[in-house]
C-alpha cells in the first residue's frame, strides 16, 4: 500500500473515531440534563392529567430502558431520523433542522466568503507593506475586533445602526409575513436584514486570515527562491501572484476548511441576539424546551460538517504539501 492510500485510511480511521465519538457524547449529554421535558410538552393546566403525560411518554419512548434507547439512537443517526420534535408535535425533528439550516447558510456563508475575501487580501497587502502605515493600522483594526466578544459587537451593532440611527432591522432575517424567493422585493428584504448580522460575524472572525495569511506570506517571501525570481528581474507584483501567495495558501487551507464547516454549524450568539432563526437560534430554543430530537439532529449535523471538513482539508493539504505524504509510514 503506498503513501497515499495509507494517508487516506488514516484519516477516513480518524473521523469514523470521532464520529463514534461524538454520536456517544451526544447520546449521553442530553439524558444527563436536568429536569423532564414532558413538563415543557404540556402546560400545568389540571386538564393535563397523569394519564396525558404517560400517554407522552409511551409515545416518545421516554421510559424505555437506556439500552433500548441508545439502540434507537444509533439507527437515528444511520437513518437521519430522530423522531418528532417533543415541541413542535407531528413535525420530524430533521425538517425543522433542515428548514432553519437554509437561514444559517445565508447568514454564515456570506459572512465567511466576505471574512476569506478581505481578510487574505489584507494579509497579502500587509505582508507585502509590511511595517507601513496600512499594515499597522490593519493590524490594529482586526486585533480590536476580533478581541471583541461577539454577542457584545452584535448588541453594539444594533444600538448603533438599528435604534438610533434607525438604518437597519434589529431582528429577524426577513420582514414578518415576507417569504424567501428570488424577486427582488425578497431578496432586497433578505439583505436589508442580512447586513447587521453578517457584519457582526465579519468583523470578529477577519483578524484570523489576516494574521495566517500575512504571517504565512511573511514567512514564504524570505525563502531562497523568491529571492532567486527577484534576482531574474520578476517584479514584486509577480514574484507575490506567481510565487509567494500559492506557497502561503497552505496554512489557509485548513482555515478555510473549518470556516465551510462553521456555515452549517452557525454562529449562536450572532443569531440569538438578532433573533435569527438559524440553527444556532433553534439549538438554543430547543436546549431551553428539552427537546431532544431537535437537539440531537442539530448536533448530529454540525458534527457531521466539521468531521467532514477536517478530513477535506486533510486530503487538500496532502496534495498540495507532498512532505505530508511523506511523513506517513
Amino acid at each position: 500500500m503506498n503513501r497515499t492510500a495509507k494517508f487516506i485510511l488514516k484519516s477516513v480511521a480518524n473521523s469514523l473515531i470521532t464520529i463514534i465519538l461524538v454520536i456517544l457524547l451526544n447520546f449521553v449529554l442530553f439524558r444527563m440534563m436536568p429536569g423532564d421535558p414532558i413538563n415543557f410538552m404540556i402546560s400545568n393546566n389540571p386538564k393535563f392529567g397523569d394519564e396525558l403525560k404517560e400517554r407522552l411518554i409511551d409515545d416518545f419512548d421516554l421510559n424505555a430502558p437506556l439500552h433500548v434507547q441508545f439502540i434507537t439512537y444509533i439507527k437515528s443517526c444511520l437513518t437521519l431520523n430522530f423522531g418528532n420534535s417533543f415541541i413542535e408535535r407531528n413535525t420530524p425533528a430533521m425538517d425543522i433542522v433542515m428548514d432553519n439550516m437554509k437561514w444559517t447558510l445565508i447568514l454564515t456563508g456570506t459572512s465567511s466568503v466576505l471574512m476569506i475575501v478581505i481578510g487574505m487580501a489584507i494579509g497579502i497587502i500587509g505582508a507585502a507593506k509590511r511595517g507601513g502605515k496600512f499594515d499597522s493600522s490593519t493590524l490594529t483594526f482586526s486585533l480590536f475586533f476580533y478581541a471583541m466578544p461577539t454577542f457584545w459587537l452584535a448588541m453594539m451593532l444594533i444600538a448603533i445602526f438599528a435604534k438610533y440611527l434607525e438604518w437597519f432591522p434589529a431582528s429577524r432575517a426577513m420582514t414578518i409575513g415576507a417569504t424567501l424567493g428570488t424577486s427582488w422585493g425578497a431578496i432586497s428584504d433578505l439583505l436589508y436584514h442580512l447586513v447587521l448580522p453578517a457584519a457582526s460575524l465579519t468583523l470578529v472572525s477577519i483578524a484570523a486570515f489576516v494574521l495566517i495569511m500575512r504571517g504565512a506570506l511573511t514567512d514564504v517571501m524570505t525563502e531562497e527562491y523568491i529571492t532567486t525570481a527577484r534576482a531574474k528581474g520578476l517584479s514584486k507584483s509577480k514574484v507575490l501572484k506567481n510565487h509567494a501567495v500559492p506557497n502561503a495558501m497552505l496554512p489557509m487551507v485548513s482555515l478555510i476548511a473549518i470556516s465551510l464547516a462553521f456555515i452549517v454549524g452557525g454562529a449562536f450568539q450572532t443569531e440569538w441576539v438578532f433573533s435569527y432563526p438559524g440553527i444556532g437560534w433553534k439549538t438554543i430554543t430547543a436546549t431551553y424546551d428539552m427537546d431532544y430530537p431537535v437537539l440531537q439532529a442539530a448536533f448530529f449535523i454540525i458534527t457531521l460538517a466539521v468531521i467532514v471538513a477536517n478530513f477535506i482539508a486533510d486530503i487538500l493539504l496532502m496534495y498540495l504539501d507532498p512532505r505530508i505524504k511523506t511523513e506517513v509510514g
